[in-house]
């Protein structure tokens, strides 16, 4: 209730201090009004005989004091002759008890939920971003190696595995995951030039355009002509998309003429030039009504765009057709280059913009940059910031910045270093502009976001040595999410086949014995289980055994077992046929060939000729 209080005060008093202050004393003195509402007997008492309050000092110590007289004006607006029975000191003593009591409440409201944590883990690079929808059911994360997770949290057990794993386009790193307000779809922004929309399941809807890239005018494409940097939903119309690119240009797209000939694009957003040459947009953000764009520039701007207006122009406008044989058709979407804010030298030239973020009532923005500085600006200035925050260091492009679901805190990310602190993610007080708590994590802090309904922060973490998802909650105040599957226990998965790969052992069967790997959950063979195979194969033999000293004996003739086995399998001794003549090894099965031909028998029985062989008379006579 004092949350809600403070909210509808600070809305009455239009971000004036002094009303503001007034509100406050205001209600201090209606609370103080309210105890002496419910006082004893001898204050009823006292009330019917006003001749007596000036003994007391009652009514003369309430009208010194300070507020006395606006008490008495509201009291009598509201027709209340009841006076105040209490001193001023009793009346400040129970005020500032109530504010007290308010403040313990307000700060009790607003706590961090960092009092449990959960982890995601099984990413083999960092996790750049994370979007959950706006129901909380359904969780989307993507990592630098272009996989997304989808996650469930109704069918969560507390192994935190995910139900669906999808790679949106094989080499590219994701950077940024957004759901429609809806939650039955998500855009994904990696760095191909064209971002998709798939749906809450993970299937692929289609992809948006692709731009020329030869075409110098980027209103003249209907798509982004190099990597897609950031992608945002709007927050009120489910069909509108925004998206940022390296070619210097911010677009709208509607998703239900995705996949038409004419194109998904709707708007092209330009953003003026600070210096000469081609910039990068590398982020972008909707303000909560979804009225405001606001891109950051690598030329150290921030520029912010109006969603509709007066300012969008045909993009066919000034445009040289061709021939209408060329069946060349005009451009249909609309072109802005008129930013309606314009925040110069808002970040150093070069770099990086990484994450911008409204607060809810679109008076302040918040921006990242990868120099390791965070701003925070009052949209009514913008010459200067509010507050620079520095010491915030970070080597990631998609490293964001988001607000609490009450826009007490806005928090960021930062990476660890190496002879300093380490990684961990900061929030910050709106009001007091100063850091109130820094949440240590092993791994480096990218991405962060803070759900309103679940009452839990999901982070994503990660390193060169791999990812993780950390979600911070409490167990009294945070509901649903990760809350429910801390409880529920997972099934042990049971396989019907034996895993062969754990010591990445190659098993033979057929190899010799002295080199076969058992299998396992089988018993090693020792040298009396390979005589007993080896008897398998004949066993007419004398039957092998071992004698004291471990020798084997019996069948083999006082030999080797492998000569054994050799010279029984025609590999030694007289009948080896690597030691015999090639010619004599194949005449001795002729005699056996001629008798019983019945592998050529039915190719060259009448076709072979009958050799026919000269004999030794025939050329005594020749000699003669």
């Amino acid at each position: 209730m004092a949350l809600a209080r403070e909210r509808a005060m600070r809305k009455a008093a239009g971000g004036d201090a002094r009303m503001l202050d007034l509100l406050k004393k205001r209600e201090r003195l209606e609370r103080a009004s309210a105890t002496m509402a419910v006082a004893d007997e001898e204050s009823d008492a006292r009330r019917a005989f006003p001749m007596e309050f000036g003994k007391g000092g009652g009514v003369s110590a309430w009208t010194t004091s300070e507020g006395g007289e606006e008490w008495e004006r509201e009291a009598a607006a509201r027709g209340d002759r009841a006076t105040p029975t209490t001193t001023a000191r009793e009346s400040e003593k129970a005020a500032s008890s109530e504010e007290e009591e308010s403040e313990d409440e307000y700060d009790e409201e607003d706590a961090i939920p960092d009092t449990s944590e959960a982890v995601m883990g099984g990413y083999n690079k960092p996790a750049t971003c994370v979007g959950i929808d706006r129901s909380g059911t359904r969780m989307a994360c993507g990592s630098s190696d272009g996989v997304v997770r989808l996650y469930d949290f109704a069918g969560m057990k507390n192994d935190f595995q995910p139900f669906r794993t999808i790679t949106v386009r094989e080499g590219y790193p994701m950077h940024a995951i957004d759901w429609s307000p809806t939650g039955d779809m998500f855009v994904a922004a990696s760095g191909n030039w064209q971002p998709t929309v798939h749906s809450h399941d993970g299937t692929e809807l289609g992809e948006f355009d692709k731009g020329d890239m030869y075409i110098r005018d980027l209103r003249n494409t209907k798509g982004h002509c190099a990597a897609a940097t950031d992608a945002k939903w709007n927050p009120i119309d489910k069909s509108t998309v925004c998206t940022a690119g390296e070619d210097g240009s911010m677009r709208l797209w509607d998703i239900n003429y995705l996949g038409d000939p004419r194109g998904s694009q709707k708007a092209v957003l330009k953003p003026q030039q600070i210096k000469p040459g081609r910039v990068h947009v590398t982020s972008c953000a909707y303000s909560h009504d979804g009225d405001l764009i606001a891109g950051g520039i690598n030329d150290g701007s921030i520029q912010i765009f109006s969603s509709k207006g007066t300012q969008y122009k045909s993009a066919s406008i000034g445009l040289v057709l061709p021939p209408s044989q060329q069946c060349k058709l005009d451009n249909h979407w609309s072109f802005n280059a008129r930013p309606s804010h314009l925040f110069r030298k808002a970040h150093p030239v070069d770099e990086e913009v990484t994450s911008m973020s409204f607060s809810r009532d679109g008076r302040t923005l918040v921006s990242r940059c990868g120099d390791g500085t965070l701003n925070v600006w009052d949209m009514r200035n913008l010459n200067q910031p509010l507050k620079r925050f520095g010491n915030l260091p970070t080597n990631h492009s998609e490293t964001n910045v988001a607000w609490s679901p009450n826009d007490v805190y806005f928090f960021t990310g930062v990476d660890a270093e190496r002879d300093g602190e380490s990684a961990g993610l900061c929030f910050f007080s709106r009001e007091k502009l100063e850091m109130v708590r820094r949440v240590s994590t092993p791994r480096n802090c990218i991405a962060a976001t803070w759900h309103p309904r679940l009452n839990q922060v999901f982070i994503g973490c990660g390193d060169a040595k791999g990812g993780e998802v950390r979600v911070l909650y409490d167990a009294k105040k945070s509901m649903e999410g990760v809350v429910k599957a801390v409880g529920k226990v997972a099934k042990k998965k049971v396989s019907d086949f034996a895993r062969i790969d754990v010591q990445e052992i190659s098993y033979t069967p057929n190899a010799l014995p002295a080199f076969q790997e058992p299998m396992p959950g089988k018993r090693k063979l020792d040298a009396t289980d390979i005589a007993r195979k080896a008897l398998r194969k004949n066993p007419g033999k004398a039957a092998v055994s071992m004698d004291k000293s471990g020798i084997l004996s019996g069948g083999t003739g006082s030999s080797l077992l492998t000569q054994h086995l050799m010279k029984n399998n025609e590999e030694l001794g007289e009948k080896n046929w690597m030691t015999m003549d090639a010619r004599e090894a194949i005449l001795r099965h002729a005699e056996e060939a001629a008798k019983n031909p019945k592998y050529t028998k039915q190719a060259y029985e009448k076709t072979q000729p009958k050799p026919m062989f000269r004999e030794e008379e025939d050329e005594k006579r020749d000699s003669d």
